[in-house]
């Protein structure tokens, strides 16, 4: 190798070393933040006024964090299923960190921290943002069948119960494979881009469906368990979290400039609680669920960062190569 060569060689693994110093940097700034924001809600709880039981309340966090790594997985599903083999450890750590992005204004880096750490395995920027917006699309469906399906059985919000069914119409139009990869295909095929290598089939949809209903369920459940554990709340109120739940997803989504942390949608939680009258201080059941959640997330954050993952190229593993999907027309 010339010396000319070498010197560039070295420029470039400074480059790249910068780059990944700088990421774990605002990686570690995000974190920080947000667990600021945390402490600050904690310390507007009247925690002598509830009904504290540490077992309930860590069983409700682990619950939580199984939830968010079970949709890391079912995106990593989704991905292979489009014909990118993202690997698995890769991919949770992805997901994961794309939680963090539900704390900054218009939820871009969502789709950026997958799109940064799926590039190292050969995935494209843009399959990975069309992925994103179909993993939104169904786990919203669900979301919004739950939802529709509580506030009917509450006799309440006619109006809301008419655009909840006109959600799931336009939602489940979209999910058709033939409509979303039809999309996709004239996006890539603007952009120049070569076409994804995979298709969805029609059972695919179905099963990925199933999947994010589990979410959902997990989600309900760890839900149930806080609530218990710091309210004494009964079984009968599980219905009500899960409508909640289901409604502040919407919310969540269709208020994309706000945060999680502005409490988009805690305020949505608190709303509709308020609403069923299943608990006696809704907003302060918010306000809990709010700290829970980022407790939740970090905790999973951190405990998916110390998974090791495999070097781009080698075979992890969990049987997948990471290989370039360009070479295979991807």
């Amino acid at each position: 190798m010339s010396q000319e060569a070498t010197v560039k060689a070295r420029g470039s693994r400074a480059k790249s070393i910068l780059k990944r110093v700088a990421a774990t940097l605002a990686v570690v700034a995000l974190l920080a933040w947000v667990l600021r924001g945390a402490w600050q809600d904690a310390q507007q709880i009247e925690w002598a006024a509830l009904q504290l039981r540490p077992g309930l309340i860590a069983l409700s966090c682990l619950t939580l964090g199984l939830t968010f790594v079970w949709h890391g997985l079912v995106w990593v599903g989704m991905m292979r299923a489009l014909g990118y083999p993202l690997p698995v450890r890769p991919g949770l750590r992805a997901a994961a960190l794309s939680q963090l992005g539900n704390y900054l204004p218009g939820k871009i880096f969502i789709v950026l921290f997958r799109v940064q750490v799926a590039a190292r395995y050969g995935v494209p920027a843009v399959p990975v943002a069309g992925s994103v917006g179909l993993e939104t699309l169904l786990r919203n469906l669900m979301a919004t069948i739950v939802a529709a399906l509580g506030l009917a059985q509450l006799g309440a919000g006619r109006n809301y119960l008419v655009a909840l069914i006109g959600l799931i119409v336009v939602s489940v139009v979209f999910a058709q494979p033939r409509v979303f990869h039809a999309i996709g295909d004239f996006v890539l095929r603007k952009l120049g881009r070569p076409p994804m290598p995979g298709r969805l089939t029609g059972p695919q949809v179905f099963a990925l469906l199933a999947c994010y209903l589990g979410y959902w369920a997990l989600y309900t459940a760890g839900f149930y368990l806080l609530l218990e554990g710091t309210f004494g709340a009964q079984p009968s109120v599980i219905p009500w979290l899960a409508t909640a739940l289901g409604v502040s997803q919407i919310g969540s989504t269709l208020a994309v400039f706000a945060p999680v942390g502005l409490g988009a949608v805690e305020a949505t939680i608190a709303g509709v609680l308020a609403l069923t009258g299943a608990v006696p201080a809704p907003y302060m059941v918010a306000l809990v669920a709010r700290v829970w959640r980022t407790v939740s997330e970090l905790a999973e954050i951190g405990a998916v960062m110390l998974l090791p993952v495999p070097a781009p190229g080698v075979e992890g593993s969990d049987g997948s190569a990471g290989e370039d999907p360009a070479a295979r027309g991807g």
